[in-house]
């Protein structure tokens, strides 16, 4: 198919993308066409009666959910609810890389998306023993990419549009994808009501710009022409082309696929920032096509206009978390030009509690809140052995502590030191700012500074490639008075035997937390000092605010809502070890709470779900 002469594909991305948008803030997203048969309103119109009228009469509104992710499966959450209401059912949908040992559907289709045709299949799980149906979709369009890019988001919605219209569901959970019921349904006579659930509004495409890459995915016909005959980026396509390929003869269209399949390939350099030629003419042809087409520039905009779109269109939304819920109303910065749209669409929205019913690894040394007192020291002792300087130099390291063969360790730790042992854990290398790494180091160089007795453990996935986390870890070697109290893990690891064997755990992040592992952390002892922010306001008690059931400590005022960040931080962490040093009877009670600490789906977190998808 001619890559560049086909009809329009904005139209086809609209339930993702809007054709044109120039202010979002005042973008009206209903119908513009006014022209438009009068005779197909009035039709939609008495549709809509007559779907109100049945919703009216049925006593039972809802009996199959399909929750669309593409996160991890809520499996613990699905077991919740239907053992809350067994005459419910929850399905998954979910994308998948590939069909090895699943089972085949007779649903296959094709849809066009991003100037061509993508084909699709339905493939179903095998059975599993919490009965739970879970289907994957595959299109190569979506598969073997990374879930979080925007890019990415399109044809998976596109096609997942379509598998919800054949598996009929009454209600459509999305998980933290803007999602809506497109043409694909105009004439389904069945309701079917769409559940939104917004982790975070500044989650999607903001890390980076790829202009280019932007603008091959969405401009329409015209705009690909304008691309295509454009003399700098001609050039830039042809070189790029001719680094990977020995053909004398080619075409542009050509190229442009071969460039489109393999786009990330080329650009896996991108963060070293070095001058290598696929980085060069990348910056060439993004730098064009800015002066081509301006508003490609922003990829932050394309998820605000997704969710600016999805936010009027979807029956209900919510966010997991009743901090940042009264937040987003309240500080318009967190939400950016979403906080009309927001306001405008509070009538249909809430917020929602999340549980954590985890399936804890195996540890050590199993303990609980009557036998921590002769089982924390064992396992903390056991842990510093093992990163001791002769078993890192000799690579013998319990395999139980990682997850993967793949990691790389700095730093050692020395038994030498009666210390309070502090883990410090961030799964995403290149937020620095938004998961807090930056509070993180200066805390810590601060409390050395301030010699306080600690021993610390870092561990972030990937971390040594990101410059700035590499640039602290070269400042801790080369201070020597500070060997044997910290070590690094680049490399992932099995975090219930490390909050097992530490003291307390560093959770000072900016954005709205939407990870749970302070619940891990609680479970196992570990306190968690966090910052008032979202998920860990709401369930994290202070024990200067609740002497009786407090489990960790937090920041006086979220990190967001000050200039110095690093100082709030600091002096929480201080009172931390100030109690920790000076009043063990009160250490213990927080040990006691926090693994006390209720974290599952309770009877009240389930009805806030059931109330949200049964709310006509």
């Amino acid at each position: 198919m001619n890559s560049f002469e086909t009809e329009t594909h904005s139209k086809d991305l609209n339930t993702i993308y809007p054709d044109k948008i120039t202010d979002i803030e005042n973008f009206d997203f209903s119908i513009n066409n006014k022209s438009s048969s009068n005779f197909k309103a009035e039709l939609r119109l008495f549709r809509k009666k007559i779907m109100r009228f049945f919703k009216q009469r049925q006593n039972n509104f809802f009996k199959n959910v399909l929750l669309i992710t593409l996160g991890d499966l809520p499996i613990d959450f699905i077991k919740a609810f239907q053992k809350q209401y067994p005459d419910k059912i929850i399905s998954i949908l979910t994308a998948i890389d590939d069909t090895d040992g699943l089972e085949n559907t007779s649903i296959r289709f094709e849809y066009y998306l991003q100037n061509r045709i993508n084909t699709a299949g339905l493939y179903k799980f095998p059975r599993n023993i919490d009965n739970i149906n879970i289907y994957g979709l595959y299109s190569p369009a979506f598969s073997g990419f990374d879930r979080t890019r925007l890019q990415y988001l399109a044809p998976f919605v596109k096609a997942a549009r379509i598998c919800a219209k054949k598996l009929s569901p009454d209600v459509i959970h999305a998980d933290n994808i803007p999602f809506f019921l497109g043409e694909e349904f105009e004439k389904v006579s069945y309701p079917i009501k769409v559940v939104q659930i917004i982790k975070d509004f500044s989650q999607f495409e903001t890390n980076k710009t790829e202009a280019f890459w932007t603008a091959i995915n969405l401009v329409d016909k015209k705009g690909m022409k304008r691309i295509c005959r454009d003399k700098i980026i001609k050039k830039c396509i042809a070189s790029l082309f001719n680094l990977h390929n020995t053909r004398r003869f080619y075409q542009l269209r050509e190229c442009l696929e071969f460039i489109y399949m393999n786009y990330f390939k080329f650009r896996k350099y991108i963060d070293k920032c070095e001058d290598i030629d696929e980085n060069i003419l990348f910056s060439r042809m993004n730098a064009r096509v800015l002066q081509l087409f301006p508003q490609m520039a922003y990829e932050d905009d394309m998820f605000c206009n997704a969710m600016y779109h999805t936010l009027k269109k979807t029956n209900f939304w919510a966010v997991i978390s009743k901090t940042y819920y009264d937040e987003i109303f309240n500080f318009p910065e967190l939400s950016g030009k979403l906080y009309n749209r927001i306001l405008n669409t509070k009538n249909k929205s809430s917020y929602v509690l999340y549980g954590c019913d985890a399936r804890f690894h195996k540890i050590y040394q199993q303990f609980n809140s009557e036998n921590f007192r002769d089982l924390r020291d064992r396992n903390k002792k056991y842990l510093i052995k093992e990163f001791s300087p002769e078993r890192i130099k000799a690579k013998f390291l319990d395999i139980k502590l990682f997850e993967e063969e793949n990691y790389t360790i700095h730093g050692y730790l020395d038994s030498f030191y009666n210390a309070p042992l502090i883990f410090i854990g961030s799964t995403n290398a290149n937020d620095i700012l938004g998961e807090g790494i930056d509070i993180d180091f200066n805390v810590i160089f601060k409390l050395f500074e301030l010699n306080k007795n600690l021993l610390v453990i870092i561990n972030i996935p990937d971390g040594l490639k990101n410059d700035y986390i590499k640039t602290r870890i070269n400042f801790l070697e080369k201070n020597y008075s500070l060997n044997g109290r910290w070590i690094f893990i680049d490399g992932k690891i099995n975090l219930a035997q490390f909050y097992s064997a530490s003291d307390m755990a560093f959770f000072p992040r900016r954005i709205n937390p939407t990870k749970i592992e302070h619940y891990l952390s609680m479970k196992y002892g570990c306190i968690p000092v966090v910052s008032r922010t979202g998920i860990y306001n709401d369930t994290v008690a202070d024990i200067f605010d609740d002497i009786t059931y407090g489990c960790g400590f937090k920041t006086k005022i979220p990190l967001t809502r000050d200039e110095d960040a690093n100082k709030v931080y600091c002096e929480t962490v201080l009172k931390a070890l100030n109690i920790y040093s000076k009043n063990p009877a009160s250490w213990n009670l927080l040990i006691k709470n926090a693994m006390n600490y209720d974290s599952g789906w309770k009877f009240n977190i389930i009805e806030q779900y059931n109330s949200m998808y049964d709310k006509k």
